[in-house]
């Protein structure tokens, strides 16, 4: 009797033992990383920007010439740019998305410029930098487009609020002259403001 009762023991102390494995990989007991991300993360970005540039190339002598021939650099007109975009990916890796971003002339002949971008954006702590490349469009006062890239970064004040730098690089093509069926017009401009920004979480 009294080793049918050992044997009984023995028998479910096993059980229970070969039953441990499986409650320790019940999804319930796994313990969870603090540091892990759903998919589906959205950060919404807009820009308050204001700045102007240098035209390297200035066969129509703008009203602002910095030297004394047609090839001579000439500042550009002070504009203000207004962007809205996203970026989607991991938050703590470098991201990718995309942005629009709208100048508009404050000074001189009224111009209004609009360029989607690509977007790749990193963040690290209270600092982010990012680097832009799209096809400027301009809409007024005549039409033409052109090439662009852009390096920035912002000193994020509060979570959502920051203080933004950029430096823009453009190559515009426009009315050509007697010498030139199409002249192009490399310009650099730096512009600072405000950045905002919207997490989306999943």
């Amino acid at each position: 009797m009294r080793a049918g009762w050992v044997v009984s023991v023995l028998a479910v102390t096993s059980l229970l033992v070969a039953a441990e494995p499986a409650r320790a990989a019940d999804p319930e007991q796994v313990r969870v990383d603090p540091f892990a991300t759903k998919p589906g993360y959205v950060q919404i970005m807009a820009t308050v920007l204001g700045g102007a540039g240098l035209r390297f190339n200035n066969p129509f002598r703008l009203a602002k010439p910095l030297g004394s021939d047609a090839e001579s650099v000439s500042r550009s007109a002070g504009f203000v740019e207004l962007g809205l975009g996203a970026t989607f990916g991991d938050p703590r890796r470098l991201q990718h998305g995309l942005t629009l971003r709208t100048a508009i002339a404050i000074e001189g002949v009224g111009q209004v410029v609009m360029a989607p971008s690509y977007l790749a954006y990193r963040r690290w702590g209270a600092l982010a930098a990012w680097g832009r490349a799209g096809v400027p469009l301009v809409l007024a006062p005549e039409s033409t487009w052109g090439l662009e890239a852009a390096a920035g970064g912002a000193y994020w004040v509060r979570g959502g609020i920051g203080v933004a730098a950029e430096i823009v690089g453009d190559v515009f093509y426009g009315a050509g002259t007697a010498e030139v069926g199409t002249v192009s017009y490399p310009m650099l401009s730096a512009q600072l403001g405000l950045v905002l920004a919207y997490e989306v979480l999943p």
